[in-house]
């Protein structure tokens, strides 16, 4: 039966950290193990992992209890260690992370600290719904100024995005038999990226162009 490396690689990387230890290796196929091992890497895991019981791992979550003010509907909103940035209200949501009360928000701190080091301004805003749910989904958004959205969302491709690419790209390839490998055409893999690039570019030199900008 042929494997769908790709639907594979997003199984792992939709599990919790406390969910993707509590697996167990050697149950898994040698395929499987791959992308098991890459996640473990990624989220810088060991089965050996200990934590206190209760405890998210990694970075700890936002308590949506304190530190927070609710809107009319009982959201939780705006959660931040410091003040909100003046340009919150024309504020672009650059990525959002649904996770669960207890469960690690290490992915959108990640996203916050990728962002500061490029030098993009951005905020966490905290967003639950359905209180009343014993389970209520709580959303992390990083947030950045409207205008600078797409720069934003360069940052996070390359800080992010780009390096789970590559380990994805090497996974799969190193499953590729000879043959398999051999018939791969590089300029057919990248036809779609060299596509998007051109249109950006395309996109903002007509901008540029048509208002006269240098």
């Amino acid at each position: 039966m042929q494997i769908d490396r790709q639907e594979l690689s997003a199984h792992y990387a939709s599990l919790s950290d406390e969910e993707l230890l509590e697996l167990d290796r050697a149950e898994l196929t040698e395929i499987a193990q791959r992308f098991y091992d890459s996640e473990l890497a990624k989220r810088h895991l060991t089965p050996a992992d200990t934590e206190t019981p209760g405890e998210p791992h990694g970075r700890a979550a936002p308590d949506a209890a304190e530190g927070a003010d609710e809107d009319e509907d009982g959201a939780v909103i705006n959660f931040d260690a410091g003040p909100e940035p003046d340009w919150l209200e024309d504020a672009t949501c650059a990525r959002s992370y649904a996770v669960l009360p207890g469960g690690s928000a290490a992915d959108a701190g990640d996203a916050h600290d990728a962002l500061v080091a490029a030098g993009i301004p951005c905020h966490i805003s905290v967003k639950t719904f359905d209180p009343n749910d014993p389970k209520p989904q709580c959303y992390y958004c990083v947030m950045v100024p409207g205008a600078r959205n797409l720069e934003a969302a360069g940052a996070l491709a390359m800080a992010i995005d780009n390096p789970k690419e590559e380990e994805m790209w090497r996974a799969h390839f190193e499953v590729l038999s000879d043959e398999e490998l051999r018939v791969l055409k590089f300029d057919a893999i990248c036809a779609g990226l060299r596509d998007r690039l051109a249109r950006l570019k395309r996109a903002y030199d007509d901008e540029v162009a048509r208002r006269k900008v240098r």
